[in-house]
């Protein structure tokens, strides 16, 4: 049978789109943690985001050292596709966000010096476009999308010791500005938006690894510290299902961990979410669908896990 054309084409791809995410949906609570299809080419601190619902992921570095490769994975089929080379080869990315359909990865390590690189992928051209730099080298940070604005943290500049540098890009002006850093240094939180305010939470400071959560209010341009974390973990995951704040995985400071710490801002307390399946850190999650997808490798560092988890989950 022929695929349709036209019109009908995209009617048709459509509803193969809604189906299969239906169909990801009526997964049974029983099925916390799904694996999907291993990635083409599997890879160690790439930028994650998500763009129409497809999961985009971008450089990183495999086997050979660092690469440009975008890959994009389609949940509603369980494929992945390889797409056009990003314009530089980085890894550890300071965070990536989805703007008018488009994809911003910003920062990063090219080895092991951070760079204040950000780049634009558009998902209908497949093309690239380097846009306007950081006003500083960022690393070891995160991102967050609001009012169609890029807020991203830094705790690498290049230079010793952990710092909390917050910087906004509008996409309108293509122009950055600095903002109040937090009260604490955050190498390597979880970073998420929800309801207009900018969530950070856990990562290093100079001593320690911190439990510290920490909320930006762009209206009124400051920081509130809230209810700490029960674990403190570096380099998790940060994902918003459903309102809610979710930091997964992440090192302890002498192993990578399962847990799964969900914060309300609503109550201001934490809760305890259903453990992922391997200890990890330093990987992404991004949802689709009302699925979180968990993007990244185990511990052991040779196996990269591309996973699903229901949303209604504690």
């Amino acid at each position: 049978m022929k695929a349709p054309k036209g019109k009908i084409a995209i009617v048709y791809r459509a509803l193969a789109g809604i189906l299969g995410a239906l169909l990801l949906l009526s997964l049974p609570a029983s099925a916390a943690w799904k694996p999907m299809a291993p990635p083409p080419a599997p890879r160690i601190g790439p930028a994650v985001g998500a763009v129409n619902e497809i999961i985009y992921v971008a450089g990183g570095s495999d086997a050979s050292g660092l690469t440009p490769t975008l890959q994009a994975f389609d949940p509603t089929t369980n494929s992945w596709t390889i797409l056009a080379d990003m314009p530089v080869s980085l890894r550890g990315f300071s965070g990536a966000g989805a703007i008018n359909s488009q994809l911003y990865v910003v920062g990063g390590w090219n080895n092991w010096i951070p760079t204040s690189t950000l780049v634009m992928y558009d998902p209908p051209s497949n093309t690239w476009t380097t846009k306007g730099g950081m006003p500083h080298l960022s690393a070891c940070g995160g991102a967050g999308v609001i009012n169609s604005k890029l807020y991203v943290t830094t705790a690498c500049d290049g230079y010793s010791g952990f710092k909390n540098y917050l910087d906004v890009y509008d996409p309108a002006t293509n122009s950055w500005t600095s903002l109040p850093g937090s009260a604490s240094a955050h190498g390597g939180p979880a970073v998420g938006a929800i309801r207009g305010k900018l969530y950070v939470a856990g990562g290093s400071t100079d001593t320690q690894i911190t439990k510290v959560l920490e909320v930006y209010d762009p209206p009124t341009n400051n920081w509130t510290t809230l209810a700490p974390m029960k674990t403190a973990v570096a380099n998790p995951a940060g994902m918003v299902v459903s309102g809610k704040f979710y930091v997964i995985g992440g090192s302890n400071g002498k192993t990578d961990v399962t847990t799964v710490q969900v914060y309300d801002p609503q109550t201001n307390k934490w809760k305890a979410g259903t453990s992922i399946p391997a200890p990890a850190s330093w990987f992404s999650a991004v949802v689709v669908y009302g699925l979180a997808f968990m993007v990244g490798d185990d511990s052991s560092g040779t196996t990269n896990q591309y996973l699903a988890i229901m949303p209604s989950i504690p």
